[in-house]
Parts: C-alpha cells; structure tokens; sequence
C-alpha cells in the first residue's frame, strides 16, 4: 500500500559518486582509473626521487645547472602528480553540479 512518502534523499556525495555507479562497472573506467593513478604515484616517487640525488650528491659532483635542472622537474613531477590527482578525483570520484553556471 503507498503511504504517500518517499525515502529519504542519500547525501549529495553519494548521489554524485561515479566510482561506485560506473567506474568499477565499466572495464574501460576502470582500467583508466588505475592507470592514472598509477602514473601519479610515480609521478611523486619520481619527484621524492629526484630530490634525493640532489640532496645526496655533494658539491662539485654535478654542475649547479644540473642541480637546478634536477630541482625544477621534481617540483614540476610533484605539481603535475597533484594536479592528476585532482583530475582523477573530478573525473572518476565526485563531480558536484552547479545549477547557476
């Protein structure tokens, strides 16, 4: 018998949620999905990586060009992990909607 009442609405982060709707559904998402997130771990590991030649060779081992060519794609690995990260969650994650835009 309809009593008239409907359930109650599920959280909006769960209604937006694409990774449980889609993405483990779909093999193509899914593969896509680890895929990124695999280069973004790497990407940081690469970053972490690289920060360490820099602080473990001494000196005069490498030239000061070679240094800060070292320095600049760490930070450029680290800023480019972040933002994957970010695109990932967008993308696969949660993807809230603005009606006013």
């Amino acid at each position: 018998m309809f009593t008239g009442s409907l359930p109650p609405t599920p959280p909006r982060e769960q209604l937006m949620d694409r990774y449980w709707s889609h993405v483990v559904n779909c093999s193509s998402c899914n593969a896509a999905y680890k895929a990124l997130n695999a280069l973004a771990a790497s990407l940081q590991v690469f970053s972490f990586a690289l920060v360490a030649v820099v602080a473990a060779t001494k000196q005069g081992m490498i030239s000061m060009a070679a240094r800060n060519t070292l320095v600049v794609a760490a930070v450029l690995c680290f800023v480019g992990s972040k933002w994957l990260s970010h695109f990932i969650y967008k993308t696969f994650r949660y993807h809230g909607y603005n009606h006013v835009s």
